[in-house]
């Protein structure tokens, strides 16, 4: 075997052992450790004996030699020793290897070459290990001390014995080497290496015995190691090496020798005494530190550190004085024999004087242990003469370890005895510049001296290092370098001269100084280099930012003093020395560098400028992000080479100017390279701009330079400048796609160097590079071409580095869009490829093999997809040439999941147009193939995208497919495994129909299937293949593992598992199935939650026991679509549906079981009311909610569609599987038919008790249309029951007309698509199923006639929703475009109003608001007057009976009120009043109609309520406002202050209102019904609110004063409010003021008043979605967590007095009931109706808008018009930022631009035009509404406010998308108001009697013809478009801006 194997061997006997020492699990007796014990005893017959001794007496165990084989086991035993774990193993290891242990002192061994590898002898080896072993095992397990520590005073006995034998007279040997005698020199020579190897394990394992033991260990070895032993020693050793005997271990021997020799441990006496020495140390080191601490560190390093010392109290009690005293004079001997030089010392070579040392460093050490321990036990001053004498001696200092020692002593000793310290601290000094230290010792000593001086003073700090400086700048004159340093005194001297070594004689005159001759300019250096060094050391040392300071200063005065060669030590010193110190320091160290750098480079001085590149290097490789000088360094780095050849001196010429800043940049090219690699700076996203931008300019003037691939210049830095390329950033932000204009033009360092010549060079240089566009380049300006080379230089070495993407970012920039600099890029991308594709295809390099390849691939794909068209053509290209040249790279997962998900991703992005309309989205993410894109909000440049793509795609993948189709196509088979369904549409994805039509392919590759002809249009592929081996995958993939594991899905029942092992039985199956699902259905019926995941896997098994069955198994299948149903989401039906169709493909005997199953579930969800047939499903009218003075909440509104779809999808998607079946078993089984019919007429009549959400308009008509074609096609039903059920069926589709008009909810645009297809085939399959009898009977003419009905609705309905579809012009599509006209639809139906009376009063009255006809009213109205009780469940028809005054005809039918459903709170409201003659029916009716409403609604009307006590002469309102008062706080205060507001008609309170005798009566009624509590409360508030708005009253005198001083008294008296609890401001009652701004107290603009605005802090409750939330139960997961709902905000108020603010408070109520309007159909406009509260005459609290600013604002910081400052806020039009920004203000534009032509709004200037962060906008300030203008103006003829700079922010063209959406938004906004005009106009109707100067008799009359009811919803929808026509094309929106700022000083 060769020593390779045996060393493997040995090793692996090792690992063996430890691995079953560290197993707790396996006994001792059957362990790997058992078989090496056996492995290592009995070998031989000697060894048979336990150990060792036999019954004869002691038989030696060493008597055998020992083979190489057993001491490699008994190595890897001991080893394994400190590792084992259990105690058994511990007691028989301790047994194994006792015997050992007690003759390893005479153990001999096998003559083999294999010893030679054991270091570094087999016999100190084996003592070392069998010691350390039996030590650590005694540590770890206490028990066994008591047995391991006798075998070792039994081993030190046995040597012992030896020692005293050899050493008596008789048994001395002589020299004279006879054979005996080298016997017996050789006995000597292996106790003595034996007792080494022993000394060494016990100083590391000291801790095994307490101190006394090891007092008694250590005198024990004494009295081994006497004098006479030493000296046989010696002798011994001698014998052997004299010898002349040629046997094999004689010859053994001598290599020992010589190995010992070589590895620094020459065998003699001393290394004896050194081993001894070490275990003193760590004797006496105990009793100090504590062995936690000592293990791995010097006991003098942890007595300056201080860190874990103990002290002389330790575990085992005070330390007795008698063991320290005992110790020291042990030491004191030891340096009393080395001193004496006793006469076994030869200390002839330098090894031998090398241990002399170290044994003196042991003594040293021990004894100042002692003395630090007890000083009476070690004298101080005795240890401190020997340790100047050391010092005084360079030989013995020469040594680093002995220096050492004495370095860190003498400072210990000035800690002990501060009184030493002075004189220590002269001494060390002295030593660094005259005792020429070398290497480490220099940096100990100046610790050391540092640890000195800081005991002292810091002045003794600066003194000393004055004093070292000085060493520095003496005598540069002089050839032999005199240092006389300068300063005097006895600082370095010794006052009394008591110090007599020889070290100092004629060193030092009168103590004044250090003074040195030296000659030779080498030992100078090194004296220098020493007190550089020390002045660093002791700086550092301090750890004073004060003393770097200083030390850094000092040392950077003194470059150019001495020498060249000191200046770079200084150089490189001092930077260690900076990291520590501030940022000044910092600062100056890089201003020197930067100087030396320059004059080195102009004076050729390669020395210093290696030091600075050492010193520059050394910082950018330890500095880090994290450290405050990281940035500082950075920056100096760049801005250096910034600033290289910017300005030169003039008087040297251009080029050589050039020359020398090019050198200089690449002084910094190895430091910039370092930092930025180190700190890897390419990953790091928090750069600031300014740091990119420097990074840039770096680039720029190295370019500038000549750095160049294509120079010699560029080629020498080549490693530099690729560290630096592949961790910068791209040249080009990613934000520059925002921006409008190049800054290439712009940059200042793109213009250096610009001359004729250089540009020519420059050209030429860039030519060279790209040879093809050579003619493009020399039209490029200078600035062009030198970024174009920094691009080039950049990415290529990049590129060269593993990353060819970057080069794609550079499209972003502007100018890189077309013409030469487009092109140019184009080929230096070209050139990047090239790169990339040479390095790829050498193969050589793994991180540019095909799996990395493919990420680069993935990461252009994404590309291809990018927002700007150029950067897709850019990567389109870069695709192409990585597919054409390494094609493998897209036979990868990461490249081609990638390609396949971004198909998807485009497909998804263009579909949303459809899906949610006006709402883009930006951000498309799939975590699956790890890609995002982020699209622009042009859906055409979407739509271009996607095809691009997908053509490419097609090419690319078939490419792949040609050269490895099974691949590829088995990659595809992956891809399409797994999936997950999303949304409504996730079940299509273009990437998985891609792939299975790809899959399908034929190879053009493969010639046998090529070779096969084509047969007419038959188009064959290998789908059935590929198809064959997926099915194939999918049943191995979900395979289980084992049979057995079946009853895995038993656990959660904790069902017994053992049945279900392979052999159970079929029917046992069964049970267990039916068992475990019960349990399932059980746990969804109790509403727990079930992951998908798990039902999946459950249903899976159970369908799969019903497709292989022969019985019934009812139980299975009920539960099979039981399960389903009990959960009835989307998911669980869909997984329901798959499994049942599987079932009844697979066994066709379950069909009629599971559809029997399924109709009954069906039945059951309607009687448990859920999906369509809920109760809680509801849409209610907007007025019968609670209105929100919010912003819109576009995500309430989508929150609320996912609702209704998730409610509505599980019947949709039942549905689709009913009617699909129904057509599959059509004609079949008689009794599957009547289980339809049975369904169907169970799900009719539930429809009649559904709701008329918008969107359940689909699947109420699905079931129609799937009635109808039960009705048609089935066979088995006699006519009546056919009449019947069509009948059902028309009163089922009826019953949706019942309902007021819906449009939409949300913008799915597919919905209404398939809305309005579904409606025509309704209208078709009502055709094709015409009853025909002979006689037609009662039944058949009622319904024809319902059937007539039905069709004009359903086209009444398919032309409105076409409106909705297609605001902006007719349809295309015939099924719309064929609709009748409107007359004869009104002419149909006069004749069928009393069918539609018969079927449903509710039909008949929302007649007239789908088709307004006076003939049509009045019919109504006449079955009205005469059927009253019929229609008491339609609130709607009151207003049809009593119109807008009560009509004459009205008298028996009013007594019917008191049993009508309730209007809504306006309408109620209206009731109140004169017109309505206070008839008691109706104010009973109106009064219960308002008590019907909760008071959050009601709450909302309280200026309408008040206004109605003008004419409450029976008292009705005022009950209800005294007892709404008591039991809502919030009401009667707002009725409070309104009536307070309304009490005077002017501002000044001096003309009472009529009304005021009313309003006080009632409010004082209200008063005094308050309880305590609310009493306590509203006087809280008021007192509080009234506080705040008297600032404004003290304010008055200071109207003429400037701002400051109005501010000032606003702050004071803010400062004076105390804010009690649950105090609110009246614009938020919603929220709690728990604090004011005291300092935000803000005068406003005012000629007369004196308003001021001031900041809340506002507690408040999280924004509650507006409709009901309980649907969600049936959506969510898991149950919601309570949490914490309230939020605290900032708002600002403006309190205003002397203004009248009720004409806002009702413009802005106006705004707030057409945000419901608008989100009652789900419609994306923005409007923010902030809150106005009137609380006094003339006094208001408004809240601030907040982040907002007004237009008028933005004309005066200068940003010329409102696009200008959307391009400076959030970018180019390119940018998603602005298109987000464009899209706000698209949707609130449309809002207020209805909101403006309907309440006219003037005044409409730029000083009350508002935007917001988001780019909204937002109109404030509505002085002037309805019929007034300002000063009687007649400028705004424009219906609304459309400047051209707002045409410009939505994309400048009627044509523009953005413009088309604010078209249709108007038109839709302006359609879905038209519906509320009757309850709009009553809330204006109400407040006609309050004398606000907007109103005039025609007001309202006015406002309603606004509303053009009388046109057609098509008509309606032209009308607005006419309007925004107008408003664009109009000039005196113009016109009045003009006059705005001539006379208010507004700009426009």
């Amino acid at each position: 075997m060769d020593s390779a194997s045996r060393n493997i061997r040995r090793k692996a006997l090792q690992k063996i052992a430890a691995l079953s020492a560290t197993s707790c699990s396996t006994t001792f007796d059957s362990s790997d450790l058992e078989r090496l014990c056996r492995g290592c005893s009995n070998n031989g017959s000697a060894n048979s004996k336990s150990n060792g001794y036999g019954k004869g007496g002691p038989v030696s165990t060493a008597a055998a030699p020992m083979n190489i084989k057993e001491f490699e086991v008994l190595l890897a035993l001991c080893k394994a020793a400190p590792l084992l774990q259990t105690t058994q193993s511990a007691e028989k290891l301790v047994g194994q290897l006792s015997p050992y242990i007690l003759e390893a002192h005479t153990q001999s061994f096998v003559s083999s070459p294999f010893f030679r590898e054991i270091e570094p002898s087999p016999i100190e080896a084996l003592s070392y290990h069998l010691t350390t072993a039996l030590l650590s095992l005694g540590i770890n397990h206490g028990f066994l001390r008591d047995a391991v520590s006798q075998r070792l005073w039994t081993y030190l006995d046995h040597c012992s014995k030896v020692a005293e034998a050899v050493s008596s007279p008789s048994g001395v040997i002589s020299e004279s080497g006879s054979s005996g005698e080298v016997d017996d020199a050789i006995h000597v020579a292996t106790i003595t290496i034996s007792l080494l190897g022993f000394l060494d394990a016990a100083s590391t394992y000291a801790n095994f015995w307490n101190a006394p033991e090891r007092l008694s260990l250590i005198e024990r070895v004494k009295t081994i190691f006497s004098e006479g032993f030493l000296v046989t020693v010696e002798t011994a050793f001698s014998t052997i090496r004299n010898s002349h005997f040629q046997t094999s271990y004689v010859k053994e021997w001598k290599r020992y020798f010589r190995h010992y020799a070589a590895i620094g441990r020459p065998l003699g006496a001393m290394l004896l005494q050194r081993s001894y020495m070490w275990l003193l140390v760590a004797g006496s080191s105990l009793l100090v530190a504590d062995i936690s601490v000592l293990r791995g560190n010097d006991i003098l390093d942890l007595l300056m550190s201080g860190t874990g010392i103990t002290r002389p109290s330790s575990n085992h009690g005070e330390v007795d004085f008698a063991t320290i005293e005992t110790m020291a004079d042990i030491a004191a001997e030891e340096m009393g024999l080395l001193e004496d030089g006793a006469d076994y010392l030869r200390l002839g070579s330098a090894w031998q004087q090398r241990l002399a040392f170290s044994v003196k460093a042991g003594a040293l050490t021990s004894y100042l242990n002692c003395a630090l321990l007890n000083e009476d036990a070690a004298d101080v001053d005795v240890l401190m003469t020997w340790l100047e004498d050391t010092l005084a001696d360079p030989v013995q200092m020469a040594d680093e370890m002995l220096a050492s020692v004495v370095l860190k002593s003498m400072a210990l000793i000035s800690k002990l005895s501060p009184g030493f310290a002075p004189n220590i601290s002269r001494l060390l000094p002295r030593f660094i510049v005259q005792g020429e230290p070398r290497g480490q010792t220099v940096c100990v000593a100046s610790n050391c001296l540092a640890y000195v001086l800081q005991i002292l003073s810091q002045d003794a700090v600066i003194t000393t290092l004055y004093t070292l400086g000085n060493v520095l700048s003496s005598g540069v004159a002089s050839a032999e370098r005199a240092l006389a340093g300068g300063i005097t005194g006895d600082l370095l001297g010794v006052a009394d001269g008591s110090v007599n070594s020889a070290f100092y004689t004629g060193k030092h005159s009168n103590g004044s100084s250090i003074s040195l001759t030296i000659t030779g300019e080498e030992e100078t250096s090194v004296v220098y280099g020493n007190v550089v060094q020390a002045i660093c050391g002791i700086a550092k040392s301090c750890n004073d930012p004060k003393i770097t300071a200083l030390a850094q200063s000092m040392l950077l005065q003194k470059i150019d003093k001495v020498s060249r060669p000191i200046d770079a030590r200084i150089i490189t010193e001092a930077t260690a020395l900076a990291l520590s110190g501030g940022p000044l320091e910092f600062r100056s160290l890089l201003k020197l560098y930067a100087r030396i750098s320059e004059e080195g480079v102009i004076k050729n001085n390669e020395v210093l400028l290696a030091a600075v590149m050492k010193g520059r290097d050394y910082l950018s490789a330890t500095l880090r992000k994290e450290a405050p000088l990281y940035d500082i360094y950075l920056e100096h780095l760049l801005e250096t080479i910034i600033s290289k050849g910017d300005v030169h001196q003039a008087q040297n010429n251009r080029e050589a100017d050039v020359e020398v800043a090019a050198r200089e940049i690449a002084q910094l090219l190895q430091p910039l390279a370092l930092l930025m690699s180190s700190n890897d700076l390419a990953s790091d996203d928090d750069l600031s701009e300014e740091t990119l931008s420097l990074i840039r300019d770096a680039w720029f003037n190295i370019v500038v330079h000549g750095f160049a691939t294509n120079t010699e210049r560029g080629r020498r830095y080549l490693r530099e400048l690729r560290l630096m390329a592949i961790h910068s950033k791209p040249l080009v932000a990613e934000q520059r796609g925002e921006q409008m204009e190049s800054d290439i033009e712009l940059n200042t360092v793109l213009r250096r160097g610009m001359s004729s010549e250089h540009e020519l060079a420059q050209k030429k240089r860039l030519a060279l590079l790209l040879p093809s566009k050579s003619s493009e380049i020399h039209k490029l300006s200078y600035r062009k071409v030198i970024f174009l080379q920094a691009a080039y230089l950049v990415e290529t070495l990049r590129a060269d580095s593993g990353d060819c993407t970057k080069a794609l970012t550079y499209f972003l920039e502007p100018s890189m869009r077309k013409g030469e600099m487009s092109s140019t890029m184009e080929s230096i991308t070209d050139a990047v490829m090239d790169a990339y594709l040479r390095k790829t295809s050498t193969g050589t390099n793994p991180s540019f093999s095909a799996p990395y390849v493919a990420k680069q691939l993935a990461l252009i794909f994404s590309g291809c997809c990018f927002r700007i068209e150029r950067v897709q053509q850019a990567a389109m290209l870069c695709a192409d040439r990585i597919i054409r040249d390494v094609p493998s790279a897209l036979c990868q997962t990461s490249s081609l999941f990638a390609l396949l998900e971004l198909l998807t991703l485009m497909w998804s992005s263009c579909l949303e147009a459809e899906t949610d309309e006006y709402e883009w989205k930006s951000s498309f993410t799939s975590a699956r193939g790890k890609v995002s894109v982020q699209l622009s909000d042009d859906y055409s440049l979407r739509r271009r995208t996607l095809n691009n793509l997908y053509k490419k795609a097609k090419g690319w993948v078939r490419t792949v497919i040609d050269i490895a189709p099974l691949d590829v196509k088995g990659l595809l088979q992956t891809y399409l495994s797994e999936y997950d369904d999303d949304g409504a549409y996730g079940h299509i994805s273009l990437g998985r129909s891609f792939a299975s039509e790809m899959g399908a392919l034929i190879p053009s590759t493969d010639q046998r299937l090529g070779a096969i002809d084509r047969h007419g249009d038959c188009n064959i592929n290998t789908a059935s293949d590929f198809v064959a081996q997926y099915t194939t995958r999918q049943e191995y993939r979900y395979a289980e593992a084992l049979p057995g594991q079946d009853a895995e899905w038993l656990h959660f029942m904790q069902l017994d598992p053992r049945r279900g092992s392979v052999a159970s039985k079929p029917d046992q199956d069964y049970e267990d199935a039916t068992t475990v699902l019960a349990h399932l259905e059980d746990r969804t019926l109790k509403h727990k939650y079930i992951p998908i995941g798990e039902l999946r896997d459950i249903l899976r098994r159970a369908a799969a026991l019903l497709c292989r069955t022969k019985k019934d198994e009812c139980g299975i299948v009920h539960h099979l679509v039981s399960i389903p149903f009990a959960i009835f989401t989307k998911q669980s039906i869909k997984l329901g549906i798959s499994l049942w169709l599987g079932v009844i493909n697979e066994n066709p005997r379950m069909e009629p079981r599971i559809l029997m199953e399924i109709s009954q579930q069906w039945e059951a969800t309607i009687q448990r009311g859920v999906g369509v047939f809920s109760s809680k499903f509801q849409h209610p009218d907007p007025f019968y909610v609670k209105e929100e003075f919010a912003p819109s909440d576009r995500a309430a509104l989508s929150k609320r569609q996912l609702i209704a779809h998730n409610l509505l999808a599980p019947h949709m998607r039942l549905l689709q599987f009913l009617g699909s079946h129904f057509n599959a078993t059509r004609l079949g089984s008689p009794h599957t038919e009547k289980v339809f019919i049975r369904l169907l007429n169970a799900t009719l009549d539930g429809l009649k008790h559904s709701t008329g959400h918008p969107l359940s308009r689909e699947i109420r008509f699905q079931i129609v249309l799937f009635g109808l074609r039960v009705l048609r096609y089935s066979i088995g039903i006699e006519f009546g029951a056919r009449c019947l059920l069509k009948d059902r069926i028309l009163s089922s589709a009826l019953s949706w007309f019942s309902f007021p008009p819906q449009w939409s909810f949300g913008g799915n645009r597919l919905q209404l698509k398939a809305e309005t297809r579904l409606l025509a085939d309704v209208s078709i399959a009502l055709r094709n199923v015409q009853m025909a009898a002979d006689k037609p009977g009662p039944l058949l003419k009622t319904m024809q006639a319902k059937e007539q009905l039905l069709q004009v609705l359903i086209q009444s309905e398919i032309s409105r929703l076409a409106v909705w579809l297609y605001p902006l012009n007719s349809p295309q599509e015939g099924y719309l475009s064929n609709l009748g006209a409107k007359g004869t639809a009104e002419a149909a139906l006069i004749g069928l109003v009393r069918t539609a009376w018969t079927e449903s009063p509710s039909l008949a009255i929302q007649l007239l608001t789908r088709f307004p006809s006076a003939q049509l009213h009045k019919e109504v109205r006449w079955l009205l007057l005469n059927f009253p009780d019929k229609a008491i469940s339609e609130p709607e028809a009151v207003q049809v009976l009593l119109g807008e005054t009560l009509p004459i005809d009205v008298s028996f039918q009013l007594k019917y009120l008191l049993y009508w459903a309730p209007v809504n709170p306006v309408s109620a409201v209206t009731y109140f009043l004169p017109a309505y003659r206070n008839h008691p029916y109706i104010l009973q009716y109106a009064m219960r109609a308002l008590e019907s409403h909760s008071v959050d609604v009601t709450f909302f009307y309280v200026p309408q309520i008040v206004q109605t006590l003008r004419y409450d002469a029976l008292g009705y309102v005022e009950r209800y406002i005294v007892e709404t008062a008591q039991f809502s706080q919030l009401f009667a205060h707002q009725i409070i202050w309104n009536m307070k507001a309304n009490a005077f008609k002017d501002d000044d309170s001096l003309i009472p209102d009529d009304i005021k005798p009313t309003l006080d009566k009632v409010m004082n009624r209200m008063i005094a019904a308050f309880s305590d509590v609310d009493k306590g409360f509203y006087e809280r508030e008021f007192s509080f609110f009234d506080e705040i708005t008297s600032i404004s009253g003290k304010l008055k005198p200071f109207i003429k004063r400037p701002k400051p001083e109005k501010k000032q008294k606003i702050e004071e008296e803010l400062r004076k409010i105390k804010v009690e609890v649950g105090v609110y401001l009246p614009s938020n009652p919603d929220g709690v003021v728990i604090g004011i701004d005291r300092k935000s107290g803000k005068p406003l603009q005012s000629h007369a008043k004196a308003p001021y605005m001031a900041t809340f802090r506002i507690k408040k409750n999280r924004g509650e979605m507006e409709s009901t939330d309980e649907m969600l139960e049936e959506t969510n997961a898991s149950a919601l967590v309570p949490q914490d709902n309230t939020i605290e905000v900032w708002q600002s108020a403006i309190f205003k007095v002397g203004d009248d603010c009720r004409q806002d408070v009702l413009a802005l109520q106006m705004i707030s009931a057409f945000r419901g309007i608008f989100n009652n159909v789900g419609l994306d406009v923005y409007v923010f109706p902030y809150r106005v509260t009137a609380t006094a005459p003339g006094c208001g609290v408004i809240d601030v808008l907040p982040n907002s600013i007004s237009r008028d604002m933005l004309g005066r910081e200068a940003v010329n018009g409102l696009y200008d400052y959307f391009i400076s806020k959030y970018g180019n039009e390119d940018s998603l930022r602005f298109q987000e920004a464009r899209s706000n203000f698209v949707k609130s534009m449309a809002a207020y631009s209805i909101i403006s032509f309907l309440l006219q709004f003037k005044d409409r200037h730029n000083g009350n035009i508002m935007i917001d962060d988001a780019g909204h906008i937002l109109h404030i300030d509505f002085g002037f509404c309805f019929d007034i203008a300002p000063g009687g103006v007649k400028f705004e003829r424009a219906p609304f406010k459309l400047t051209s700079e707002m045409m410009a922010v939505m994309g400048g063209s009627t044509e523009h998308q953005s413009f088309k959406w604010f078209e249709e938004l108007c038109v839709k906004a302006f359609l879905a108001s038209r519906q509320y005009t009757e309850k709009l106009s009553q809330l204006v109707s109400l407040m006609m009697g309050s004398g606000l100067p907007c109103f005039k008799p025609e007001t309202v009359k006015h406002f309603k013809e606004r509303f053009v009811l009388e046109k057609s919803e098509r008509e309606a929808a032209e009308f607005m478009k006419s309007l925004v026509k107008r408003s664009y094309s109009s000039y005196s929106t113009g016109v009045y801006d003009q006059f705005q700022l001539l006379t208010n000083g507004i700009p426009y």
